[in-house]
């Protein structure tokens, strides 16, 4: 099964370069990544730029100019786009658990649809992790969070 992660982002480069680099840590990557941009300053395209040569997936930018609040737009936009048969969409300023993709492509059945949750981490715990631009580890997260 081919896999299309759809990642959406608005003028969070802090954020989607620590979601960037939790991706590379996936067991299993999907077979391509989409970043749908809802207008976005040049700053996030500078940033998804550094990551692309790291990257052994396809990287894909699609931006459009900021008229306000279109994500859906941008969403329908980026399924447009993906190649997989098989399609997972996140946020920005998301931290992957390593067996994120892994298991999606476990539980993946015909005409279904799986919806799944986040761990909430305090605002300052989280400005600590953009600034160092680096994703913790899972029992990072549960120690900060205890």
């Amino acid at each position: 099964m081919k896999i299309s992660l759809i990642l959406s982002t608005y003028n969070r480069p802090d954020a989607l370069a620590v979601t960037l680099e939790s991706i590379l840590r996936l067991d299993r990557l999907p077979d391509e990544v989409i970043i749908g941009d809802d207008g976005s300053t040049p700053e996030t395209a500078e940033t998804i730029a550094r990551f692309r040569p790291r990257f052994p997936v396809p990287l894909l930018h699609l931006w459009h100019e900021d008229k306000g609040f279109r994500l859906a737009k941008m969403r329908n936009k980026c399924i447009a786009r993906a190649t997989g048969d098989y399609i997972v969409q996140i946020d920005g300023d998301l931290i992957l658990h390593p067996r994120f993709i892994a298991d999606h492509a476990a539980a993946a059945r015909p005409n279904a649809f799986l919806k799944g949750t986040r761990v909430l981490l305090d605002r300052a715990y989280s400005e600590a992790i953009c600034a160092a631009q680096t994703p913790p580890h899972g029992a990072e997260v549960l120690q900060q969070r205890h």
